[in-house]
């Protein structure tokens, strides 16, 4: 009788730990490179939904001893090792079966912009048009981001490879360098910008960006069209 208490003791303390692991994990996880998504794992409840290259996954999972066990309906999916930060809110996978298959490092967010807003460092608040805009995010090698938002109230200028627009003229020389001839009279400034950042404020930034060799610049808005919850296809005008 002792033995069968001390065995139902310790498959409780497992359970516990086990479901305390999955609540970590319960949420939106995104994965991304030159600040497009690559990847989206959803942990529910029941479900991991997964978004990748291949498409979209829909699997059963638990976990136990630091591993992500799936299943599909009557087959075992991947099994991953896991490892969280000490804040819960970053995620490493580790792909058990394919040797040094590692997965980039997922931020948890609560949704696609979110997540955009983690990984460029800037809290952004989208204007928002109620009149029908351009799609400007596709082809994406079309476009040199720039993005202004606040840190600490503070406004912050920056691009996808500097904190701020003193080398502009030298990035954007290097990006027409790296674009197809026959793109470069395409190629746009795609300026995702806060929508309390004032007209003096946005005069001056695209009076800096006027001074480069790409004509034109676009700045996205947010409206009924525009779903960036769930993408980060981007919608706009010309300004």
């Amino acid at each position: 009788m002792k033995n069968i208490l001390t065995y139902i003791f310790i498959v409780l303390i497992l359970s516990c730990s086990s479901s305390k692991q999955e609540r970590k994990l319960i949420g939106n996880w995104y994965s991304a490179s030159e600040n497009r998504i690559d990847s989206e794992f959803g942990f529910y409840k029941d479900t991991l939904v997964i978004y990748d290259s291949y498409g979209k996954s829909t699997l059963k999972w638990k976990v136990s001893e630091q591993k992500i066990y799936s299943s599909f309906l009557n087959e075992n999916g991947p099994t991953y090792k896991y490892k969280l930060d000490q804040n819960n809110d970053s995620l490493n996978l580790e792909l058990i079966g394919e040797k040094g298959f590692i997965l980039p490092t997922l931020i948890k967010a609560k949704n696609a912009f979110d997540f955009f807003q983690k990984i460029i460092g800037l809290k952004i608040q989208l204007p928002i048009k109620e009149t029908e805009l351009e799609q400007i995010g596709l082809p994406s090698n079309l476009n040199f981001n720039v993005y202004a938002g606040f840190i600490d109230n503070n406004l912050k200028v920056k691009t996808d490879l500097a904190s701020d627009l003193n080398n502009l003229e030298n990035e954007v020389n290097r990006f027409k360098e790296h674009s197809r001839d026959e793109l470069k009279r395409f190629l746009r400034f795609n300026l995702i910008a806060d929508k309390n950042i004032t007209e003096s404020q946005m005069d001056s930034i695209k009076g800096i960006l006027k001074q480069t060799s790409i004509e034109r610049i676009f700045r996205t808005y947010q409206n009924k069209q525009a779903d960036y919850k769930n993408n980060l296809i981007w919608f706009g005008e010309k300004e």
